[in-house]
């Protein structure tokens, strides 16, 4: 399942876990005709590529590779893949209404699911950060830099913040049937870590 309903507000784990997932991240593979997209409406030149807009969205598109090139087109924002496509869509259809070639050749695939929620009791991160001899997980925690743990779970390749609330977030997931293994995995971990201090 590729869609994410705006209008679950909270989800829960077996284990009472509240989550939420919030957006995802798509990535698309666009042949077309060199085009100055910046002549363009809502298209915007970056230092790496252009920044597509659409209206009346939170949705950011952006663009890179060569003029000559197949275009990357990285979809922030969306909550379904069907949504990712529409804005790819806008996109074609505006380079081919100026009288240039575009197609959509590959993707939308989902590159990233973002996560929040609320393990239901306070953390002290501080006790995270000491070496566990863990290689599974990577912890780093500089409270004056940012004010959440961040715990890398190398074998699932993701990534969590944990906050000292017990509130997390989640990135790096590309299958919505991930989320909740992926939420077990980190409350094992801390469960073993509580055990051990």
């Amino acid at each position: 399942m590729t869609e994410i309903d705006r209008t679950e507000h909270q989800l829960k784990t077996d284990s009472g876990v509240e989550y939420s997932p919030h957006s995802m991240m798509h990535k698309a593979i666009v042949q077309m005709d060199p085009t100055k997209l910046e002549m363009l409406d809502r298209f915007e030149e970056k230092v790496n590529g252009y920044k597509y807009t659409p209206s009346d969205s939170n949705v950011r598109v952006i663009i890179t590779g060569r003029d000559w090139s197949q275009k990357r087109l990285f979809v922030y924002g969306c909550t379904s893949s069907e949504e990712a496509e529409g804005y790819i869509n806008e996109i074609v259809s505006s380079v081919c209404e100026i009288g240039h070639d575009a197609e959509l050749i590959e993707g939308p695939k989902i590159t990233n699911i973002a996560v929040s929620g609320d393990l239901g009791t306070p953390l002290q991160l501080e006790d995270l950060s000491v070496d566990n001899g863990d290689s599974v997980f990577e912890v780093e925690y500089e409270p004056e830099q940012f004010p959440a743990a961040i715990v890398r779970v190398k074998e699932i390749s993701v990534t969590f913040m944990l906050y000292s609330t017990g509130k997390f977030v989640i990135q790096g997931l590309r299958r919505r049937e991930d989320i909740e293994p992926a939420i077990r995995r980190i409350q094992l971990f801390l469960d073993n870590y509580a055990n051990e201090v």
